[in-house]
C-alpha cells in the first residue's frame, strides 16, 4: 500500500515538472501563465510541485491541468489520464431528498394539482360565451383535503397564488410553409428616389453582391471608393470621377450598374474575377 502511495506521489510530481519545463521552455513566467489561465500564482505553484491535494477538489485539479497543458501545446488528454492514477475522484454529493421522504412529496402534489386546476378554471371563465360551471364541479372531490390531514389547510393555495391564464381566442392554425426567398434584381431606374443623380463630371456606380465577394473600385484620382470583402446581399452606391477601374471577385454573383445602366459582367470574367474600366 505504501509503495502505491509513493508511486502516485512520484507521478504527480512528474506531471508538475513536465508542465514547469514546458513553461520555462517557452520563456514564460508563472505570473504570465496565471494571468492567461485566470488562475492564482499559488495554484500554479501547487500544480508544478505536484501538490494537487491543496487544490479545491479533484475536478478542479483536472480542469487546471488540462487548461495548462493545452496552453503549453502538450497532449492534455494523456496528461489528465496520468493524473487520474494519482488523484482520487471526488465523492459524489449525497442525495438531497432521502427515500423515506416520499410521503412529503405526496403531500406537496396536492396543492400543485389543485393550483393547476384553478389556473385552467380561471382561463375557462375568460373565454367568450363560455357557460358558467357549477360551483360543486369546479374542484373534484378527490382533491379536497380531509380534516384528518392537519397540514392540508396550510397547503391550500390562496387567491394571490393563482394566476389566470387567458387561452387564445382563436385556435392556432397549422404553420404554413415559408415561401422561398427570392432575390430581387438590382434596381437601376434613374428615377428611383434612393439613387442620387451624379454630379456634373462624375459617374455613379451601383453594386450588389448575392454572395460574399472581394471588390476594388478606384476612380480617376486614384481614390479607392471600395476596397473590401462585401458580405452576401451587401450593396453599395458610389460616385467619383471616371474612368473607374473595377475588380470584382466571385463576379458571377455580382450585379453592376453605371449611371443607371446595367453592366454585363459575364464577358469580363476570367476564372471567378471580373476586371473592367468604366468611362
Amino acid at each position: 500500500m505504501e509503495a502505491d502511495n509513493q508511486q502516485q506521489d512520484s507521478t504527480a510530481v512528474a506531471i508538475g515538472q513536465e508542465l514547469r519545463a514546458a513553461r520555462e521552455g517557452k520563456g514564460l513566467s508563472i505570473g504570465e501563465v496565471a494571468d492567461r489561465l485566470k488562475l492564482s500564482v499559488k495554484q500554479l505553484n501547487a500544480i508544478e510541485r505536484g501538490d494537487f491535494a491543496s487544490l479545491p477538489g479533484a475536478t478542479f485539479a483536472r480542469g487546471f491541468v488540462r487548461s495548462y497543458a493545452r496552453y503549453m501545446e502538450m497532449n492534455a488528454d494523456a496528461l489528465v489520464a496520468r493524473l487520474d492514477q494519482c488523484v482520487p475522484l471526488d465523492t459524489p454529493p449525497a442525495a438531497l431528498v432521502p427515500v423515506n421522504d416520499a410521503p412529503a412529496k405526496a403531500s406537496l402534489a396536492l396543492p400543485l394539482s389543485l393550483g393547476a386546476l384553478l389556473v385552467i378554471a380561471g382561463g375557462w371563465f375568460l373565454l367568450p360565451g363560455a357557460a358558467e360551471p357549477e360551483v360543486q364541479s369546479s374542484v373534484p372531490l378527490a382533491l379536497v383535503p380531509t380534516v384528518a390531514d392537519p397540514d392540508a389547510s396550510a397547503l391550500q393555495p390562496t387567491t394571490s397564488d393563482v394566476v389566470a391564464v387567458t387561452p387564445p381566442l382563436v385556435p392556432a392554425s397549422a404553420p404554413q410553409p415559408a415561401a422561398p426567398a427570392v432575390t430581387a434584381p438590382l434596381a437601376v431606374a434613374a428615377s428611383a428616389p434612393s439613387a442620387a443623380a451624379p454630379v456634373a463630371g462624375q459617374g455613379r456606380i451601383e453594386l450588389r453582391v448575392r454572395q460574399e465577394a472581394w471588390v476594388s473600385i478606384t476612380d480617376a484620382d486614384g481614390k479607392k471608393l471600395v476596397y473590401a470583402t462585401l458580405a452576401a446581399n451587401d450593396s453599395r452606391q458610389l460616385q467619383g470621377r471616371p474612368p473607374f477601374r473595377v475588380v470584382i471577385g466571385n463576379a458571377a454573383n455580382a450585379e453592376l450598374a453605371y449611371n443607371g445602366q446595367p453592366v454585363d459582367l459575364g464577358s469580363k470574367i476570367r476564372g471567378t474575377t471580373a476586371k473592367l474600366e468604366l468611362n
